[in-house]
């Protein structure tokens, strides 16, 4: 872990996530799937911490799938140089329930800003949080609209290399207090 991701490998990262994605589509018809995968910015994607945060997500997303009442049919892992995913096949034909759970962990979660859980349709088209009625992702360091810090390249990569690696360290070390 810790390797510098090259775009080739992002490509085919996203390409697989696609692929995937609609093979359970297809093979669940009628249900809703779902992806977490991490909201990293920089070049390297995976490490130690990086895995744990993930950990956390998935844990996380689990319990409060399975706090609402919902069964998950199948679940699927990715993990590689260029990230962390895991695919979920839900006992459930209704996307916008599942986009609320999903945007209200991201909003409550000490980490949760870290993860990008997207919620897709039957048709296999993602539910936007503007769908659940969510505040647009807030960035990591101003607070600001996160599209726009990006887009304007407000902050260094090293600067929000560094708040991701103090997001995740200052998580682990209140969960040991």
């Amino acid at each position: 872990m810790n390797h510098y991701v090259e775009l080739e490998e992002m490509l085919q990262f996203r390409e697989r996530k696609a692929r995937i994605q609609e093979e359970l589509r297809r093979k669940y018809k009628g249900l809703v799937t779902m992806t977490l995968a991490m909201n990293i910015p920089g070049p390297i994607k995976t490490s130690e911490d990086i895995l744990f945060a993930f950990e956390v997500g998935t844990r996380s997303l689990e319990q409060k799938i399975s706090d609402s009442g919902i069964i998950i049919k199948e679940m699927t892992g990715v993990s590689e140089n260029a990230g962390f995913m895991k695919f979920y096949t839900l006992d459930c034909t209704d996307p916008a329930l599942v986009k609320d759970l999903a945007v209200g962990l991201e909003e409550t979660h000490p980490l949760g800003r870290l993860w990008d859980i997207d919620v897709y349709n039957i048709e296999g088209i993602s539910m936007s949080r503007a769908s659940a009625s969510a505040p647009a992702r807030k960035c990591f360091i101003c607070g600001q609209e996160a599209k726009g810090c990006a887009r304007n390249r407000t902050h260094s990569v090293e600067e929000l290399m560094r708040k991701v690696e103090s997001m995740i360290r200052d998580y682990q070390k209140h969960q040991e207090e």
